[in-house]
C-alpha cells in the first residue's frame, strides 16, 4: 500500500491541482456552452453547466472554510458528519455530471456549431476527469484518515 501524503500536503495539492482549477475550468465551459446554443445546439447545456459551477464552488467553499482547516488541526467530533456531507455531495455532483454527459453525447450539431459542438465535449471530457479524480482523491486519500478518528 503506497504511503499517503501528510494531511496539510494533501489538502495543498488537492486545492491548487483542482479547486484553483475547477474555478479557472468551470467558467470556461459555460461560456462554451453559451456559444454552442447560439450557434443553433440545444437550449439548456450552459444553464446546467452553470448550476454544477454554483454546486461545485459551494461545495469547495465549505471544505476551504470548515473541513480542510478542522483537518489541518487534526479533527474533532464532528469531523464525521462533515465527511459524510461532502460525500453526499460528491454523489450529487456525479449524478450531474452523467446527466451533462448524456445530453452531450445524443447532441448532434448543426454545421455551424460544430465546431463549438467539438470544443465543449472535449473541455467537458478533460474537467470531468479532473473532477472524478479530486473526489476519488477526496474519498480514497483524504477523507479515510479521519473516518477512522471519528469512529
Amino acid at each position: 500500500m503506497p504511503r499517503l501524503k501528510p494531511t496539510a500536503a494533501l489538502i495543498a495539492d488537492v486545492q491548487v491541482r483542482f479547486h484553483d482549477r475547477h474555478r479557472v475550468d468551470l467558467p470556461l465551459l459555460v461560456d462554451l456552452a453559451r456559444a454552442y446554443e447560439w450557434r443553433g445546439g440545444s437550449p439548456g447545456l450552459a444553464d446546467r453547466f452553470a448550476a454544477l459551477t454554483e454546486a461545485l464552488e459551494a461545495h469547495m467553499f465549505k471544505e476551504e472554510a470548515r473541513l480542510f482547516p478542522m483537518m489541518e488541526q487534526g479533527g474533532s467530533s464532528l469531523i464525521g458528519q462533515l465527511i459524510d456531507d461532502m460525500q453526499a455531495e460528491h454523489a450529487m455532483h456525479t449524478a450531474a455530471v452523467a446527466r451533462i454527459q448524456t445530453l452531450l453525447s445524443a447532441e448532434r450539431a448543426e454545421p455551424a456549431a460544430e465546431a463549438q459542438l467539438s470544443a465543449l465535449r472535449a473541455a467537458a471530457r478533460k474537467f470531468f476527469e479532473d473532477l472524478a479524480e479530486h473526489m476519488r482523491i477526496e474519498d480514497e486519500q483524504l477523507f479515510p484518515q479521519f473516518a477512522r478518528r471519528a469512529s
